[in-house]
């Protein structure tokens, strides 16, 4: 048989006002800004400028033990892919390798960057937002 105690109401927790913040923009000055943070720069922008267009970071920078770099190798990733490749439609595509102050590329990189001409693909070195913004507006204007 069922107790015959009446159940104490326990209160509920109120969820918690979710609060919206707006982004500031912080202008970043030139000697002040890394690859990394050139690349999530990048990133931002392309994503809200164009969202439909089929383009990604390569990211194999990454700094890891030998045995993690031999087996990413056997995998099949490519030393010196640029940093974004864009597929605006099926003719066409593009590399972008991003570079800040006088950075060079790597050995890897120029061997890329031919092998790609070689496949008919756009290749452009850039070192700043604004330099990558123009290059990927005239990529989709005319593509």
């Amino acid at each position: 048989m069922a107790s015959s105690k009446p159940r104490k109401k326990t209160a509920r927790k109120k969820a918690p006002k979710v609060v919206h913040r707006t982004r500031k923009t912080v202008p970043v000055k030139p000697e002040d800004v890394s690859e990394d943070c050139l690349q999530i720069h990048t990133a931002t922008w392309l994503k809200e400028a164009y969202p439909q267009l089929l383009a990604f970071h390569v990211a194999n920078e990454r700094k890891a033990n030998v045995q993690h770099h031999v087996k990413l190798k056997a995998k099949g990733v490519l030393a010196g892919v640029a940093d974004w490749l864009l597929f605006p439609d099926v003719e066409h595509k593009a590399a972008i390798e991003l570079k800040v102050d006088d950075n060079e590329q790597t050995s890897e990189q120029v061997d890329f960057e031919i092998a790609w001409r070689e496949c008919g693909g756009q290749y452009y070195l850039c070192r700043t937002l604004e330099e990558f913004q123009q290059i990927v507006n005239g990529v989709m204007l005319f593509r």
